[in-house]
């Protein structure tokens, strides 16, 4: 057995060059200073009307209209961030959170990048709109039909726009409450 006492020393000579080959890891980037750095974001925001914003009956067909926009952003160098051509976004989620007593009756995509719907979310309150992705400067409008609660009272609306697999610029541009009035 004169093959041990060789193994044996061999082994920290095959574990040093091991590690010497196996990568440590990726390569971090050099931080972004000066005038010269600039980088560029994507940026979702939301927009929505109810129509008609006036007093309405119960049991009627009400719509809401939603437009989802990437405005991008320029941040850096020797100026303020500002509006600016960037990168298109990742995958968009619209969350409509509808009021207790509303029905879905439809769904349109308006214009832009078409999005698809389909009832979700966390409770039976929840529609899910998708989007793969949306180019900067460019919006999406759809709208969303329904029938009102029959019951009178002030209703609310809420849209929020989930950007949860990629980072954008400014995320407190990502909800909107809608109010409206059944007499």
């Amino acid at each position: 057995m004169s093959w041990l006492p060789r193994l044996w020393r061999a082994l920290p000579v095959g574990l040093v060059l091991a590690w010497t080959i196996v990568p440590a890891g990726p390569a971090v980037a050099a931080p972004c200073t000066g005038v010269t750095c600039v980088r560029y974001f994507a940026d979702i925001t939301v927009a929505a009307t109810v129509d008609p914003p006036v007093p309405v009956i119960g049991g009627v067909i009400h719509r809401y209209t939603v437009q989802v926009t990437n405005t991008g952003w320029r941040v850096g160098g020797n100026t303020a961030p500002r509006p600016g051509i960037g990168p298109d976004s990742g995958p968009v989620y619209v969350n409509l959170r509808r009021a207790p007593g509303e029905l879905d009756v439809l769904f349109t995509n308006d214009s832009g990048v078409p999005f698809d719907c389909f009832r979700g979310g966390s409770g039976a309150g929840h529609v899910i709109c998708h989007a793969e992705s949306l180019p900067t400067g460019t919006a999406s409008q759809f709208t969303y039909y329904f029938e009102t609660p029959g019951v009178p009272g002030t209703y609310q609306f809420v849209v929020d726009v989930d950007s949860y697999r990629w980072t954008e610029y400014d995320e407190t541009n990502n909800s909107v409450t809608l109010t409206y009035d059944v007499g």
